[in-house]
């Protein structure tokens, strides 16, 4: 309660914007008026109600007559599912390389660092166009492909703390007593990055999610018919002059999830004093 009326009524704003977008997307299949996939050629380039485009397509519809707002609430759930997964994917791989490479050090901090250094260098979007033509498109391999874009700065992180605090007396203690590696990893560093963590997921959240949308505005991310924030984008960027409601509202459904959780990762960063400190290795 003293945290929720500490609050400032833009974050709690951004909240209730979250949490709007995410019950629609969960309920999407029983609050969408029509089917995603449905065509109506006789009602396509329908405008939205707002400009006198009548109460049956809200936001209008797309050149093969489907509603916008169907294939948004879908969309948005396949949207948030990649990147939740994928953010998910990415931190587990980063969490482990991390922790296991500050702890053990050696020639396994040497190799993780190297691939931290590779990850950097190169344009992840050079990695993603290889790894496809050699897994495919399927959703299961661009949820992976989207989550290991970011997996460097949680391996970061969790190095940097691991080289502090396995230095502590309570780690040298846990040695001396012989327990296991796996325990103290568990037990003794990790508890003392959680607040770090979850405001690294959130502020790595929108990064993520944006390179799906990417990803799939062109045209190398989740195939068609099935809609995503990204698809939409790109399947109406060719009709901005005469129907811009097709790439608008998807668009703005990408700008509000983004800074929704953007806003909130650097509250709870301030708000939990949580310093990411991700210098360069040692």
């Amino acid at each position: 309660m003293r945290l929720t009326a500490r609050m400032p009524a833009a974050i709690k704003i951004c909240f209730v914007i979250l949490a709007v977008i995410m019950f629609c997307a969960v309920f999407a299949a029983q609050l969408a008026p029509y089917g995603p996939d449905d065509t109506r050629l006789l009602e396509r380039n329908t405008p939205p109600t707002i400009f006198s485009g009548g109460a049956a397509h809200i936001f209008g519809t797309d050149a093969l007559g489907r509603d916008i707002l169907s294939r948004l609430l879908y969309g948005t759930r396949i949207s948030l599912s990649m990147a939740a997964a994928g953010l998910i994917a990415g931190g587990t791989c980063g969490v482990l390389l991390g922790l296991t490479s500050g702890y053990f050090g050696g020639i396994w901090d040497k190799t993780v660092l190297a691939l931290v250094n590779f990850q950097q260098s190169i344009p992840y979007i050079l990695i993603v166009l290889l790894l496809v033509i050699v897994f495919g498109r399927s959703i299961p391999v661009l949820m992976v492909l989207v989550g290991m874009a970011r997996w460097e700065t949680y391996a970061r992180l969790l190095r940097n703390v691991s080289l502090s605090v396995r230095e502590k007396q309570h780690v040298a203690a846990a040695v001396t007593y012989n327990a296991s590696s796996f325990r103290i990893i568990l037990r003794h560093i990790l508890p003392e990055v959680r607040s770090q963590l979850v405001v690294l997921l959130m502020l790595n959240f929108p990064a993520v999610l944006l390179l799906e949308s990417s990803l799939s505005f062109v045209g190398i991310g989740v195939q068609p018919p099935t809609a995503t924030l990204g698809r939409m984008v790109g399947e109406g960027r060719i009709a901005l002059m005469t129907c811009p409601w097709v790439a608008a509202v998807p668009t703005v459904a990408i700008v509000a999830l983004s800074y929704c959780v953007q806003r909130i990762g650097e509250w709870a960063r301030d708000e939990l004093d949580v310093r990411m400190n991700m210098d360069g290795a040692r």
